[in-house]
């Protein structure tokens, strides 16, 4: 495990839009570590803790599900321990028979970090498995990151009685990793950021110790868990019911609970599938032009009628990733172009599915409508603090070019939200907005480095979008102005989605775009 490797493609989540990165952080690690090790304890002690900026997405329906990005300063602290550490955490991840997501290194694009099996690779697995029983458990735990306590991952590895006879030894790794979640969270011992790799790794050391000692108990047991998600297979209802009782008590030890509402005990047969999701994947789309409107029209309209016979479902997302795969002639695209707005209106979770459409279709998007939409979508979250929804709507409306009145910007401006705050800062210096900001400024001091505003203060001093009221602040602020030295940005504007590849034999014409560096402009098709 290379510690570049998981501060470049590990650290910033994948939920939000494409300008937010850690590459130049990860690529300067090695000067970066080198420069700050020579600080005094002073400098140090000014920043024991910090704490994460937080990102709001929607989960399903009502549902959301508040995701962070720690303090550069903590976040390369742990990753220094997990990767020094590595053969000591596979071992740990070894020792369960019923993994299916222990982190694997990704050699490939995307996460540093990957689960062993993929989801649909998990069910596929529990059904291999259990060939010869009858009864299947699915349950999983309750709010599991927000509720992990940290001084739990001690007990993890080292055992419970262990771990409290030698709380203070930092020779520990379950102790080194507790302090430095911490010192991430503003000394916080409840729950861990969802989003970066470093917390899929502490879930999965949590979750292979409650594999062990359910496995110690019943070590006829089979089938996996993912993460959370536990489905466990018997011959007999009682059994089933018997290790329930069990994980909910080892799962108490640890201060966690399982999920009653999901939890289902089952006998076969019963469906592996739902019916939404067998009913749009065998949904055939003709090749044929008014066949394909009707198809297009048919579809959308069923994934609507499942969406509301299932409305904690992922019916919507599930949707969008097929209507993707389908490449759409310019006679269509009018009536495709609606169908994926009003899906975006209706379930925003999709918005970075919409934004690569629209990408790829960029010659024949309308601006007029765009702006409609993304005018009810700013209008709808920005009052509810959905930063999802409203830095996604942004990042559209700046590739696209389009202006934003002052009574959508202001609000923008007057929020929390300081990733939507630093992209309409973006679109501000590029006279895409123009509404005042003179009042961030008071925003840019010492703490602001310290607390969920790290990330808005350090880019919109060294992208020049704000002047501080002290034009020393970044040099006083040592670690920031090490990051300043060696090039860091978290922020890239020529970045942008990716387009999808919609086969050789469909080609779309690509005009001149109207972002600046998007990465797309220059292609004239795609394979």
């Amino acid at each position: 495990m290379k510690i570049e490797d998981l501060i470049d493609k590990g650290y910033f989540l994948r939920e939000l839009p494409p300008p937010f990165n850690s590459l130049t952080l990860g690529n300067n690690y090695a000067k970066i570590k080198t420069a700050w090790d020579k600080f005094d304890n002073s400098i140090k002690n000014e920043f024991n803790e910090t704490r994460f900026a937080v990102l709001s997405i929607p989960k399903v329906g009502l549902v959301r599900r508040q995701l962070g990005i720690p303090n550069p300063i903590h976040f390369i602290q742990l990753s220094e321990i997990i990767c020094s550490n590595w053969k000591a955490i596979e071992k740990i991840f070894a020792q369960s028979k019923l993994t299916a997501s222990h982190p694997i290194v990704n050699t490939k694009q995307g996460r540093a970090l990957v689960t062993k099996l993929n989801y649909r690779e998990f069910k596929h697995r529990c059904i291999i498995d259990s060939f010869d029983k009858l009864y299947e458990l699915k349950t999983d735990i309750s709010k599991y990151y927000p509720s992990i306590y940290t001084h739990t991952i001690p007990w993890a590895i080292h055992t419970k009685k262990k771990a409290k006879a030698s709380r203070k030894d930092l020779t520990l790794l379950g102790n080194q990793l507790d302090r430095f979640i911490q010192k991430g969270q503003s000394g916080q011992t409840i729950g861990v950021p969802i989003g970066p790799d470093t917390s899929l790794v502490i879930s999965e050391i949590l979750g292979c110790a409650f594999d062990a000692a359910l496995v110690a108990k019943f070590p006829f047991i089979k089938g996996y868990r993912y993460v959370d998600d536990y489905r466990l297979y018997f011959s007999t209802q009682a059994e089933a019911e018997q290790v329930f009782r069990h994980l909910q008590g080892i799962l108490t030890d640890y201060t966690l609970i399982l999920n009653e509402e999901k939890t289902q005990l089952k006998k076969f047969p019963f469906e592996f599938e739902s019916e939404w999701a067998m009913a749009l994947n065998e949904f055939k789309f003709s090749d044929k032009l008014k066949a394909k409107a009707n198809d297009l029209f048919d579809y959308v309209s069923l994934s609507f009628k499942f969406a509301n016979l299932y409305p904690k479902d992922t019916v919507l997302k599930y949707a969008i990733k097929k209507l993707m795969g389908i490449p759409i002639e310019k006679e269509n695209w009018e009536l495709f172009e609606s169908l994926i707005y009003k899906i975006s209106l209706i379930e925003p979770s999709v918005l970075p599915d919409t934004a690569r459409i629209l990408a790829t279709y960029e010659k024949w998007v309308s601006k007029r409508k765009l702006a409609k939409v993304i005018k009810e979508i700013l209008k709808t979250s920005l009052t509810k603090g959905h930063s999802f929804e409203v830095s996604w709507a942004l990042w559209i409306a700046k590739t696209f070019g389009l202006k934003l009145k002052n009574d959508l910007a202001k609000p923008i401006f007057d929020s929390n939200d300081y990733f939507s705050i630093l992209i309409a800062l973006d679109m501000k210096a590029t006279k895409l907005v123009s509404a005042s900001t003179t009042h961030l400024v008071k925003d840019l001091e010492i703490d602001s480095f310290k607390d969920e505003k790290w990330l808005f203060a350090y880019e919109a001093i060294i992208k020049k979008w704000l002047k501080p009221k002290d034009s020393n602040i970044l040099s006083k602020t040592k670690y920031f102005m090490t990051l300043k030295k060696f090039g860091v940005s978290f922020y890239d504007n020529s970045r942008q989605v990716e387009l999808i590849k919609l086969g050789k034999e469909k080609k779309i014409p690509v005009k001149k775009s109207t972002a600046t560096n998007n990465g797309y402009a220059s292609l004239a098709g795609y394979e």
